[in-house]
């Protein structure tokens, strides 16, 4: 009994180690219909309770009738959710009923093209970034990415936070001839004069951030080769928990963004999910055979 019992250990123990060592790893698919077509998206072994969540949604036919309700171009395409419901209600609803998921983020699981991640409330509402249990989106990003748009996307997501410690910075007495020359810049539009000027600052309030505490958003260079490679949204790292990928069907993203939509990005004609089918890695090899070979 006891030999049984370390055996037991030692394997669980290991499959705990595989998962730890390749949290992309695949195991369980999920075929999801749509009245624009299909696709099949993987499920990650590193992120267990968002994969659960999902299987055990997809096999009680949750998703059925649900719809595609927003379409953003080069972001997001957002689905779950009923017709003439609202996704913040929704959202908000499923927070106070508890219905949502722990935050599973790992560095090695990013927001690439074809990514699928749980949405949720922004940190305002959310500090925890706990996933709503239902609503969820696929990131586009676009097919191409350039290291130049990486470090554009990072200065935006800490751009508020250095506006902060810039503006207490430049609030000092001896500190007043930066703010002049800065003011005068930016009314004369001298932007490329301005920006390097900024930038100084930027580095000058960086160790008082790091002193403090507060993390700013960053993008490893391992990341960035990554998204070089297979485009996707960094500003979503950390943000959003990932848990799968397309892994047949990703033409449906080109279908998906030349949708004609309202102003806030509602698809003008109705999409929705038809039906949902669980499979696992056996099944899918059998079924999709063709595509692996290709």
């Amino acid at each position: 009994m006891r030999i049984l019992l370390v055996v037991l250990f030692v394997s669980g123990l290991l499959q705990s180690c595989s998962v730890i060592r390749n949290p992309l790893k695949i195991k369980n698919y999920v075929e999801i219909e749509t009245t624009e077509g299909n696709f099949v998206v993987g499920l990650y072994q590193g992120t267990p309770k968002h994969r659960d969540n999902f299987i055990d949604r997809c096999s009680s036919h949750s998703y059925d009738e649900t719809t595609l309700y927003k379409s953003v171009r080069n972001s997001e395409y957002s689905l779950g959710l009923r017709k003439g419901y609202d996704e913040g209600n929704v959202m908000q609803t499923d927070l106070v009923n508890d219905a949502v998921l722990p935050s599973e983020f790992n560095s090695k699981i990013l927001p690439k093209r074809g990514a699928v991640a749980m949405k949720r409330l922004p940190d305002s509402q959310n500090p925890d970034k706990k996933s709503d249990a239902s609503l969820f989106f696929i990131v586009d990003g676009g097919k191409k990415i350039t290291a130049n748009e990486i470090k554009i996307a990072v200065a935006l997501k800490n751009r508020d936070t250095y506006k902060i410690y810039i503006d207490e910075f430049l609030s000092h007495p001896e500190n007043k001839s930066l703010k002049d020359s800065l003011d005068a810049l930016c009314s004369m539009k001298t932007m490329k004069q301005y920006n390097e000027i900024y930038a100084r600052v930027m580095e000058m309030v960086k160790p008082q951030i790091e002193k403090d505490g507060v993390e700013l958003f960053s993008v490893s260079e391992k990341n960035i080769e990554k998204y070089l490679e297979t485009g996707g949204v960094p500003m979503f790292e950390g943000v959003y928990t990932v848990f799968g990928e397309i892994v047949v069907g990703m033409d449906m993203l080109e279908k998906f963004s030349r949708l004609e939509t309202s102003l806030d990005y509602t698809p003008k004609k109705d999409v929705s999910i038809v039906s949902t089918v669980v499979l696992k890695k056996k099944d899918f090899k059998k079924k999709y055979k063709h595509i692996e070979n290709e």
